[in-house]
């Protein structure tokens, strides 16, 4: 044997060294001479006639290390020393393409008890740690992970090994970081595969998600890892996806991983169902973080095959409220509107976002023309289950967001959108949301346009312009101002008809027109996003009505509107930052100027606005005594207070709508 052979060659004719000497009164005193001797002789210490004398000094050393105290005292660096060098001699006897010699159990058997040791040495020592970091340690452990016999016998060789990882990347960055540079993320992934649930694997499957979540715990760094190579995040979600698969005990592969889960339906039981739920919730957050911070992993994903998966993931925890968690009910705290809003159910929630962030990329658009995910996505569009409906919105919306596919979508699938206004009109929050961000879409293109007055979209719209959910809202005031460039009559007709009753939202008095409750909403708000949306909307009604003479002038005038308060508002609050709508602002309020009669003032109201000591009139609206506005200061207790605030107050008013023009004019 070429082992034997090795140590014939170094004189390893006797057994007795100081290896088989302090195993006969094993103490802590000398465990120093024992390692120094494995670092001055580690080919004699791994012969076919030192080795199993060596496992066992090394089983005896990881037995110790369990106290910790001695684990703190033999932290010196020559037990991580000598662990880091016998590891790294017997995994590349054991490596990946080596043959099996007779010596095959006896190296087992070592690389057992060494990383035992490591494991042991390092739990809660930084310094043992940083020692095996410095002797390469760290880079041997990772490399161990891809040994054959890991899987060949999880207990105890997996176990160890992933024990050590575990305990090695412990809150230490820089261990951390080796491992992941080492590639140790890979065989993590490769473990939790149903396929590789035999032999008790399942019992060390919590051990690889711990690992895991260790590795992946510096997201931007787990994201480099990811976007160096290619491939892993689908080998994440293919794994996530067949953990799913075998949950919702619908085994739809085929060949060696079909009788796989025959195999494990017949035995399954309640750990290995916990071990499946544990793999599944470590593998989707630790994909849903990767997948937030890096665009690129993101691109990895942009094919249909995936997108079905992330689905399938959705509708098993759609279906069961997640591993651990019930549904929750309806959340009534408004999300920004380009994220699903959550649905109390955290898998459910990750998830939809994963399909939103993937879906959301430019490469993705392609998938649109697949008509696999497309029937998909229309099948769910119209079921009854709100929250896949959500999803299936969402991603539609980003699929569909140029300018051919929102035609393409508004002419040949009506059904599909008139589905998406009947959620729009009468769904849950989430699903409400969703819908209309993809109606707004498809009001962007011109062609499109007519399809959807026809499908009777603006009355929805204008019924939704003071919903309490702001992302609604947004949607919903957006969608009007789209159709009213370019169909400003029946646009104008929904601002300005009668919608008596109440809103389910608020429970205001209907009565007014969809305008008028607008002209509230923009000027109660203190949101910027609804504010300057808002009033473009009633810019373009504006210039639709006197310039497009979408309806008669006189209706508009007839209820009294004050359309000059909220343009120079925005002409006055958000014009630097926003100068294209305070550009509009000024167009418009120029079209009202010129419209003005007796039956509609305008022009006296916009005088008002100039005039200095009611400027502030016509800009801010008027503050009650317990509410201070932008440019007031609170009481304070102390006097150096009140003049620090007035001072701020002096700095942050708002300027006067005469001086904007001012400006505006040299």
């Amino acid at each position: 044997m070429v082992i034997s052979t090795k140590a014939q060659r170094e004189g390893d004719a006797s057994s007795d060294t100081p290896v088989t000497q302090w195993l006969d009164a094993p103490t802590e005193d000398s465990v120093k001479t024992v390692v120094t001797y494995m670092l001055e002789h580690p080919s004699q210490s791994i012969s076919s006639t030192h080795i199993v004398a060596t496992a066992k000094a090394f089983k005896q050393l990881a037995d110790m290390c369990r106290d910790p105290d001695v684990r703190t005292r033999l932290a010196d660096g020559a037990l991580a020393a000598a662990s880091s060098l016998l590891l790294e001699r017997v995994v590349a006897e054991l490596g990946p393409g080596t043959e099996q010699s007779n010596g095959h159990a006896e190296h087992v058997f070592l690389l057992v008890q060494v990383l035992r040791c490591i494991c042991n040495q390092s739990a809660d020592t930084d310094a043992a740690r940083t020692q095996l970091l410095e002797h390469g340690g760290t880079a041997a452990l990772a490399r161990a992970l891809n040994i054959d016999d890991v899987w060949r016998q999880p207990v105890p060789v997996a176990q160890a090994a992933f024990g050590a990882v575990l305990n090695v990347s412990l809150d230490h960055k820089l261990c951390t970081q080796a491992l992941v540079d080492a590639c140790a993320i890979e065989p993590h992934i490769s473990a939790l595969r149903v396929h590789g649930l035999g032999n008790g694997a399942h019992s060390v499957w919590p051990l690889v998600c711990s690992s895991l979540d260790n590795l992946c715990e510096d997201a931007e760094a787990a994201a480099t890892h990811f976007e160096q190579h290619a491939g892993l995040a689908s080998n994440m979600l293919q794994a996530l996806a067949e953990i799913t698969a075998q949950l919702a005990n619908i085994a739809s592969v085929s060949g060696e991983v079909a009788e796989q889960f025959v195999q494990i339906k017949e035995q399954q039981d309640a750990d290995v169902t916990a071990a499946l739920r544990g793999a599944q919730r470590t593998l989707l957050w630790n994909l849903c973080e990767v997948l937030e911070k890096s665009s690129f992993v993101r691109l990895q994903l942009c094919e249909p095959v995936y997108m079905h998966q992330m689905f399938d993931i959705l509708a098993y925890y759609v279906a069961t409220g997640g591993p651990d968690e019930p549904t929750q009910p309806e959340p009534s705290v408004a999300q920004p509107p380009s994220r699903p809003l959550p649905q109390g159910n955290r898998n459910a929630d990750a998830t939809a976002q994963m399909i939103v962030g993937v879906s959301g990329e430019d490469a993705a658009l392609s998938m649109f023309d697949d008509s696999g995910l497309q029937q998909r996505l229309f099948a769910q569009l119209a079921q009854s289950e709100s929250a896949l409906a959500a999803a299936a919105a969402l991603c539609l919306g980003n699929l569909a967001r140029t300018d051919a596919h929102c035609t393409q979508l508004a002419e040949t699938h009506p059904d599909v959108v008139q589905a998406a206004i009947a959620w729009f009109e009468s769904g849950e929050v989430r699903v409400r949301h969703a819908a209309s961000g993809l109606l707004k879409n498809l009001c962007v293109p011109a062609p499109a346009k007519a399809r959807m007055v026809e499908l009777g979209l603006p009355a929805v719209a204008a019924r939704n312009v003071d919903t309490a959910v702001v992302p609604v809202q947004a949607n919903a005031i957006g969608i009007l101002r789209h159709l009213a460039n370019g169909c400003a009559e029946p646009t104008v007709q929904a601002l300005l008809a009668q919608e008596p009753g109440k809103s389910k939202d608020q429970g205001q008095d209907q009565g007014q027109c969809a305008l008028a409750r607008l002209l509230t909403a923009v000027r109660s708000t203190d949101i910027d996003g609804i504010r300057c949306e808002g009033t473009r909307l009633v810019a373009a009604v504006a210039k639709a009505v006197y310039l497009k003479r979408a309806c008669d002038a006189q209706d508009l005038e007839a209820r009294g509107l004050d359309l000059v308060a909220p343009l120079v508002r925005l002409v006055v609050l958000d014009g630097q930052r926003h100068p294209l709508l305070q550009q509009e602002s000024l167009v418009a309020l120029t079209v009202l100027v010129a419209a003005s009669s007796d039956n509609a003032p305008y022009a006296h109201a916009v005088v008002r606005c100039l005039v200095p000591e009611t400027a502030a009139v016509g800009t801010v609206s008027e503050p009650t005594e317990d509410e201070p506005i932008e440019g007031d200061t609170i009481e304070a207790n102390d006097a150096d207070d009140e003049t620090a605030e007035a001072d701020d107050a002096e700095t942050t008013a708002p300027d006067s709508f005469t001086n904007v023009l001012k400006r505006l004019l040299t």
